[in-house]
């Protein structure tokens, strides 16, 4: 039966481990923590012998081998190499058999845990949690419970967890003092307690001489305390609905740190019950309630809380209550739950008695509750919302409302003070709540003055006046040592200094203790960051200052290949050493290290429907961005953020879609057209001169195209209204003939534009949200044959034109928006596939290579967030489809430069996340990357800055973003929306208008990455024509390190890595070194740093 027990309680435990999702904020990245078994690992060390293939870890354990080359396990540290007895298990589990587990990104770390907890090799697999020093109690249902983070209840743990010394009555319905998760807090009379005995399962007292001890309370065997219905020495109350004092009795002081349930504000303390209700009906009424009063003060309750009150004239209440007062009890009531304001008409009692403390109900935002009374003689408040504590029914768990729940959870704060002041009165004690309050008048502006000293806070009450209250104040981090651009990067070493501040509260004045000799130390595990220097000294640190470590700042350095994430630090502050409260504080706190370029983002007040473009505008060879914001301008900066002259454009009214550029004419001049919400379509020069404005006739809801629809050198601007309007214009803005061409449907999508037939004219294809697949002859103004496709359902996105088959015909794909379809027809529309993925797709398709094998694959993201690859008979690839977990409206744009054979798929998502997935189901090194907002539409990707690396441009809900990648792309397939800037989504057929310039090949040495590099560095360079080529690796004194290359090569792209090795093949040390290139004429040298 024991055995049995163990096998169920092992399935649950693991079933609750694996509803847990890793978390940057609770959990180490790329860590999993896990135990070889004895027959693994074979000795009695735990040393596990490991080598690297292909990157990851091999062990000889054939099954974790695959696991580890499977998700990328680079590393294993084992966690306890010494142990004293490495004979001593715990069911087979040995602390020198544990080891982390290292992977090379956090993207399958859940899939790793699961795999690697069911390998036969493991006993468990979990992730490693990151441990503070903040007390948190066991109790499970803790995390459920707001009160504790919004009063600071855990700060005041680390130093303060209440006493069994310290008594709080509950004077209320009784208290099922047997509850699990209350009876080891449950106050025993040592008067009454020789002879006596109780019997905890079943909630009975045994015993007794029937004598009054004299103790107080004039009650006989009153051992617990006493039921006041019927006269007797048990107060348990068992009736389920009456489980009112048992509620608050958990909210004061459910016990802490036992393991189960909760945990009450005072997680030690005695709890009194007093019975006011019967056990056999529901009664909402306490009675005798304040002889529970007199009696709680005369057997020396330092806290009694009263959740119960009525209206009244105040006499007798008072006098009740400073009886108690006198024998040294702080009454503690419950406001009312009336959401009526106590004044001379109005009296609520033993809320407004004079020498109680009176409290208020508020929320998790500190907003005063709906319910909650309020007024002038309201003393303070405590969260009274959805409290979480202990009641009757199955000795468990609810959540209620009410100021019977604030008062509790005030009295247990209470209880905490006294803790530490024995000898405090309870006027002191009252006061001294109240003076530590929190401020909230600033969230509850209409109840100014009646909402007493403010919300409780439980660490203020019980330590302001023993140690000091330091915060991070501000950060700043600095570029030390990387590519120059001002802007700390992966893969640079950096700087960062910290400033604290000694907490003085702004609205009342509470100054916490200085701090003495205040030092810092600066501590992570976040894989790829190194610390370089950890420690400051910042002196005294008086309340209310603030101070820099300017004199000591901080150094790490970071891999270049770390995510573009907030990276998690934790600075461990000390002072006041010698004090009797020694000060220690665990500050966890973030830094974000930047991939944008050097003036950027670029604020453009709203979100922004238009995909930028990336061409040269000016005489300088940089590229220029170019993009219509919502405020009705249309941008053109330079890579550095800079205003092109002649820009920006009032266009007078947002702008719609994206914008359109290519040639109308032979004048070699680039033309740019725009779509306005006014519902005009504008078209200006490359000067910034517009050139004419002309009504569409309909609503526009998407950007225009510009084609050379005849093949004559003549482009025109194409775009359709909502109404179904096919609007094509000529150069100077008149019709072309036979348009505009009524539709018949609704449309949303810009155009597309492609030869279908072969005749030389090219067709314009239009989705209506109807289903309708239009293919307009644009010399005639009619469909062709085989025109219109009736569709399984209608479309809002642009219509991707590609060649997938092995004709050289093209082919026509429709993303459908709700009927979850993916579409290929023909050329003459008859039908290639129809591949159901289900639910909304808010992308177009993609055409491209994805996995380098030389075939172009179609990819779709639905708005789920979830990839499809697959190829031109609509499979899917292996692998995929692939979830991101978050919402796409973004149709990705596809670029290679990882060095490797997988593209990045290039998108954003609805969380504000810019991704570059792989077709393994990998991202990119640092990715994803973070830009905040709602990132939905299209990137254009080039080096904007000549620097030979990869730029992201791309727009969030708010801003645009250059996000500046440190390496190269060795090709671009998809650069842009829709492919190409005239905005065809024709991407198998060149026509004179469409701009995707393809740089001239040329000698050229590039550059090198990771920058810095540890231990090895791919060096990237060009030749124009075949020729010899030697490249060498210089240190700084102009010694010969290494000869790279040394031979002829042909022309075209080339790659060359250095290990980090001298030519004896030693590895050489940290430092600065040169890589010289020698072809013909051709010489350049260039920098790069190794660092260990």
């Amino acid at each position: 039966m024991k055995k049995l027990t163990l096998i169920t309680l092992l399935v649950i435990a693991l079933s609750a481990v694996s509803a847990i999702n890793f978390d940057p904020d609770y959990f180490y990245s790329q860590t999993v923590i896990v135990c070889f078994t004895k027959d693994a690992v074979n000795n009695d060390t735990g040393k596990i012998e490991t080598s690297l293939v292909d990157g990851t870890i091999r062990t000889g354990l054939e099954s974790f081998d695959a696991l580890a080359a499977e998700f990328g396990i680079v590393e294993l540290r084992q966690m306890h190499p010494y142990v004293k007895v490495p004979t001593w298990n715990d069911n087979g589990i040995y602390l020198q058999n544990h080891y982390r587990v290292i992977l090379d990104s956090n993207d399958r770390i859940d899939e790793a845990v699961a795999a690697l907890a069911k390998d036969k090799n493991l006993i468990y697999a979990e992730l490693e949690g990151i441990n503070r020093s903040k007390f948190t109690p066991n109790d499970p249902m803790v995390t459920q419970q707001y009160v504790h983070s919004r009063i600071r209840s855990y700060e005041a743990w680390d130093y303060i967890m209440g006493s069994y010394d310290v008594k709080i009555a509950i004077t209320d319905s009784g208290v099922k003092w047997n509850h699990p998760d209350l009876r080891a807090n449950i106050w025993i009379n040592p008067a009454e307690s020789a002879g006596m005995t109780i019997n905890w399962d079943a909630g009975t007292i045994h015993g007794g001489n029937g004598v009054d001890a004299g103790e107080g309370g004039g009650k006989i065997d009153d051992l617990v305390g006493w039921d006041f219905v019927g006269n007797d020495n048990n107060p348990i109350q068992n009736y389920p609905t009456n489980d009112h004092g048992t509620h608050v009795a958990g909210c004061a002081a459910a016990v802490g740190n036992n393991g189960i349930g909760v945990v009450g504000t005072s997680p030690l303390a005695s709890i009194i019950s007093c019975k006011g209700s019967p056990d056999n009906t529901p009664s909402t009424g306490i009675q005798y309630a304040y002889d529970q009063i007199k009696y709680s003060a005369e057997v020396g309750a330092d806290i009694i809380n009263a959740s119960w009150g009525s209206p009244g004239s105040g006499v007798y209440p008072n006098s009740i209550v400073n009886y108690a007062t006198a024998l040294g009890s702080l009454v503690v009531t419950a406001a009312g739950n009336d959401n009526t304001e106590h004044n001379a008409g109005y009296q609520d009692y033993p809320a407004d008695c004079d020498n109680a403390l009176c409290v208020a109900s508020t929320g998790q935002q500190d907003i005063k509750s709906n319910f909650s009374d309020f007024g002038a003689p309201i003393d303070i408040c405590a969260p009274g919302e959805g409290i979480l504590s202990t009641i009757i029914s199955s000795n468990g768990y609810d959540a209620y409302d009410g100021t019977s729940m604030a008062s509790p959870v005030a009295a247990g704060v209470c209880a905490l003070v006294k803790a530490l002041h024995p000898n405090m009165t309870p006027a002191q004690l009252r006061q001294r709540v109240m003076m530590t309050a929190d401020y909230i008048y600033d969230v509850n502006p209409n109840y100014v003055g009646k909402l007493g000293a403010g919300r409780i806070n439980a660490y203020a009450a019980t330590m302001y006046d023993k140690i000091p209250n330091v915060t991070i104040d501000d950060t700043m981090v600095t570029e030390l040592q990387g590519d120059g651009d001002g802007i700390p990067n992966p893969g640079e070493t950096v700087q960062l200094k910290v400033s604290l501040n000694n907490y003085l509260d702004p609205f009342t004045g509470l100054a916490w203790l200085t701090a003495n000799n205040l030092s810092a130390t600066l501590t992570t595990n976040y894989p790829g960051v190194t610390i370089l220097d950890n420690t400051a000294a910042f002196g005294t640190l008086a309340p209310g200052s603030t101070m820099w470590n300017n004199s000591q700042p901080f150094k790490f350095s970071t891999a270049s290949t770390i995510a573009s994430e907030p990276i998690p630090f934790e600075l461990v502050i000390s002072a006041n050493e010698s004090s009797s409260f020694p000060y220690t504080k665990t500050l966890p706190f973030s830094v974000d290290l930047s991939l944008n370029q050097a003036g950027w983002p670029h604020h453009v007040g709203g979100a922004s429907s238009s995909s930028a473009i990336l061409y040269n505008l000016d005489s300088d060879p940089d590229l220029e961005v170019i993009f219509g914001d919502p405020s009705g301008k249309i941008r053109a900066l330079k890579a550095n953020g800079s205003p092109v002259s002649g820009f920006p454009i009032n266009a007078g009214a947002a702008i719609v879609g994206s914008l359109a550029m290519g040639k109308l004419d032979n004048s070699g001049n680039k033309h740019f057209a725009a779509n306005l919400q006014s519902n005009n379509i504008m078209l200006f020069n490359q000067n910034g001169e517009v050139l004419w404005t002309v009504p569409s006739g309909g609503n526009l809801r998407n950007g225009p195209v510009i084609a050379d629809l005849a093949n004559n050198g003549q482009g025109k601007v194409i775009t359709v209204t909502q109404t179904g309007s096919l609007v094509v214009l000529n150069a100077d803005g008149t019709p072309y003939q036979n348009f505009p061409v009524a539709l018949g449907g609704a449309c949303l999508a810009t155009p597309a534009i492609a030869d279908l037939n072969g005749d030389g004219i090219h067709e314009i294809l239009v989705a209506t949200l109807s289903g309708s697949l239009h293919a307009i002859n644009s010399a005639t103004g009619q469909n062709i044959a085989g025109f219109p496709v009736t569709m399984v359902g209608g479309s809002q996105n642009s219509i991707t034109i590609a060649n997938i088959d092995s004709d050289p015909n093209p082919e026509i794909i429709v993303t459908t928006s709700t009927a979850g379809a993916i579409l290929a027809y023909n050329h003459d529309g008859t039908q290639v596939f129809n591949k159901h993925i289900g639910g909304q797709i808010k992308t177009s398709a993609v055409v491209a290579d994805v996995n380098g094998d030389g075939t172009k694959e179609i990819i779709v993201i639905g708005a789920s967030g979830i990839v499809h690859v697959f190829n031109a008979s609509g499979n899917d690839l292996p692998n995929t489809p692939i979830s991101i977990g978050q919402a796409v409206e973004c149709t990705p744009t596809i670029a290679y430069f990882d060095n490797d054979n997988y593209a990045g798929i290039i998108f954003g998502d609805t969380n504000g996340y810019i991704h570059s997935l792989r077709i393994d189901g990998t991202e990119s090194p640092n990715f994803p990357i973070r830009i905040n907002g709602n990132v939905k539409t299209s990137a254009a990707l080039a080096d904007i800055d000549l620097d030979n690396d990869l730029d992201i441009v791309i727009p969030n809900d708010d801003s645009f973003y250059v996000v500046d990648i440190k390496r190269p792309a060795q090709q671009i397939p998809w650069p842009c929306y829709l492919g190409g800037y005239n905005r065809s989504g024709n991407v198998m057929q060149y026509t004179p208008v469409q701009d995707l310039e393809i740089p001239a090949l040329v000698t050229e040495l590039k550059g090198n990455y990771p920058n810095p590099f540890n231990p090895c560095t791919l060096i990237s360079y060009s030749l124009e024509i075949p020729g010899h080529v030697s490249l060498e690796i210089y240190n700084q004194k102009g010694q010969l390190v290494n000869t790279l290359v040394n031979t002829e090569l042909p022309s075209g792209n080339h790659q060359t890595q250095w290990n980090g090795c001298d030519s004896s093949g030693q590895p050489v040390s940290s430092g600065v070194y040169f890589y010289r290139m020698r072809s013909g004429k051709y010489s350049s040298t260039r920098k790069m740093v190794m660092m260990k």
